[in-house]
């Protein structure tokens, strides 16, 4: 996979919103943007990071690395699962996240960025991009054996481009 030196823009476009408003009940309205892509993260990751002080709508650049977990490619499909373990705010420093995220590209963002689905399992991708500051949610007993209560982040890739960092990639 070759470096996409340009941010994509992964909103649906008019073609794709009709399709999927054919799908949905009457008075739904179909998402602006593939749910497949919004990441889910702690707000104290998030804080690590420096990109604390959002509202629902803010939009911020990021940076990610994720190891690939799941690859499905098929005559009309493709689907690439990433769980992403390291993030970064807009000054591109990166932490371990303390929950790690998940995220699935499918066939129609894959062609978006025309990239083919030739990674494997195991490969470790960089992302680069936008995101959209979704929701906030508080929860209580959100893991066994950590706190009694968490705040979660949701993010809404809007803009992606990404990079396969496996070893076998650079030697290429």
């Amino acid at each position: 996979m070759a470096w996409q030196t340009a941010l994509h823009s992964l909103e649906h476009d008019d073609d794709e919103l009709y399709d999927l408003g054919k799908g949905m009940p009457e008075g739904s309205e179909p998402p602006d943007y593939p749910p497949g892509l919004s990441l889910t993260l702690s707000e104290d990751d998030l804080e690590r990071v420096g990109c604390c002080e959002g509202e629902p709508g803010d939009t911020t650049r990021f940076a990610a690395m994720g190891e690939v977990t799941s690859v499905h490619q098929s005559e009309d499909e493709a689907r690439v699962e990433l769980q992403i373990g390291e993030f970064a705010g807009e000054d591109g420093k990166f932490i371990d996240l303390e929950h790690p995220g998940h995220i699935c590209l499918t066939h129609r963002e894959l062609g978006k960025m025309d990239l083919d689905c030739d990674c494997e399992v195991g490969d470790l991708i960089h992302l680069i991009g936008e995101a959209r500051l979704a929701s906030i949610s508080r929860m209580k007993g959100f893991a066994m054996d950590g706190p009694d209560s968490i705040d979660m982040v949701t993010l809404q890739i809007t803009h992606l481009a990404w990079e396969d960092e496996s070893s076998e990639s650079r030697e290429g």
